[in-house]
């Protein structure tokens, strides 16, 4: 029973956020590190570090972890707060003897998660996100981050607080981690719970798609495939987006992989990570590769200049250029070189001809989707106008 108890402990604290929310609704006050309840945030709870999973009412002189939590406000016992966990959490009931004749035990604050092997903390919190995903309910387009960023739900949910539930998946499907989004659009992982390889679909199934569109955040993904209506894995960052795009690629060979690249250029910073990571995806797994023409992801893109300019330039996802030779280039000699340029200037004249002679005005001009998109323009049309209505 001990080790079922710190099992459980463990669980409700990978579902801190939930349970609190749960519990005692949204808080007055919220920061990385401690949220707050009451007029005078007298309640506070601990969300990061080692004392993650405990709380302290300042006013009444009281605090614990999880279970003397749920006791205090639903009443009853440890028993009866370890009871009402299991059935919060979506686990079986204790049978009545086991429940009857266990002992009363000192209810302790869990150790902290670096105590805890990954593996095992993968496993609790692999049972917490499934458990949060079956208590959600669909999500509210007219929540408050879907309603900032201009997009759907496209099948994520939405727990009591308002708070968006985003699974992040396996390839087989398997709910592994979720992401929470909250309405002022704070993110926050499930405690101990493995993001590394796992990724959000929206749209899908993934294997009858033509082409898969690969990106970082959740919100980028739901804007690309609004604007295309093809599948898309969000990794998340761009780390995992380097990890996840060769695991794609292996399970569905015959597919094309589109990345799509957050553009990360910021004034006075030459790096761009976001375009380094995309781009190290597409090399890695001779995919397309496409940028937003603003600095932003493509919702940003999307805000700035429609769902159209989405579209476009997902559309123009274009192959990397093959990598600068690292052996020296032959020497030509000054007859050849001539030759070289001349025919050069002569392709770049007939290019600039070729460009202005053409009507970039013309109204009834529409880029056509690229032949590895079997989706419609004018499907990809209705769901934009779907996601911006």
């Amino acid at each position: 029973m001990g080790h079922d108890l710190d099992e459980l402990r463990n669980a409700l604290i990978a579902s801190w956020p939930s349970l609190l929310e749960e519990l005692l609704g949204k808080p007055s006050r919220r920061t990385a590190r401690q949220w707050r309840w009451n007029r005078r945030g007298s309640l506070s709870a601990v969300m990061s570090g080692a004392k993650a999973g405990t709380w302290f009412d300042h006013a009444a002189g009281s605090g614990g972890g999880p279970f003397e939590l749920i006791a205090r406000e639903r009443g009853g016992d440890w028993r009866d707060a370890a009871d009402w966990a299991r059935a919060w959490l979506g686990l079986p009931a204790w049978a009545p003897a086991e429940r009857t004749n266990a002992p009363v035990v000192e209810i302790v604050l869990a150790p902290p998660a670096s105590d805890l092997d990954p593996a095992e903390q993968h496993r609790i919190a692999r049972r917490a996100a499934q458990a949060q995903w079956e208590h959600a309910g669909p999500a509210d387009p007219d929540q408050a981050y879907l309603r900032r960023k201009g997009v759907q739900p496209f099948g994520i949910r939405m727990d009591m607080g308002a708070t968006l539930i985003i699974p992040l998946i396996d390839l087989d499907g398997t709910i592994q981690s979720i992401q929470r989004i909250y309405e002022d659009g704070t993110k926050r992982y499930l405690s101990g719970g493995a993001k590394a390889d796992h990724f959000a679909l929206i749209g899908g199934p993934l294997e009858s798609a033509p082409a898969i569109l690969l990106c970082e955040g959740w919100a980028t993904g739901a804007t690309a495939h609004a604007a295309t209506d093809l599948p898309v894995v969000a990794a998340m960052d761009a780390g995992n987006l380097v990890r996840v795009a060769p695991l794609v690629q292996a399970r569905f060979p015959e597919a094309t992989l589109v990345i799509l690249a957050d553009n990360d250029l910021k004034p006075g910073r030459d790096t761009n990570p976001g375009v380094a990571a995309a781009t190290a995806a597409a090399r890695a797994t001779q995919s397309l590769l496409a940028i937003p023409s603003i600095p932003g992801d493509f919702n940003d893109l999307a805000a700035a200049c429609g769902i159209d300019a989405v579209r476009d330039a997902i559309w123009a996802a274009a192959p990397l250029a093959p990598l600068t030779p690292t052996y020296p280039l032959a020497i030509l000699d000054l007859t050849s070189i001539r030759a070289t340029l001349d025919d050069q200037v002569a392709e770049f004249m007939a290019d600039v001809a070729a460009h202005w002679t053409a009507d970039p005005l013309d109204a009834d001009w529409e880029p056509a989707a690229p032949p590895w998109a079997s989706a419609s323009p004018d499907g990809a049309v209705e769901q934009r106008e779907s996601a911006c209505s």
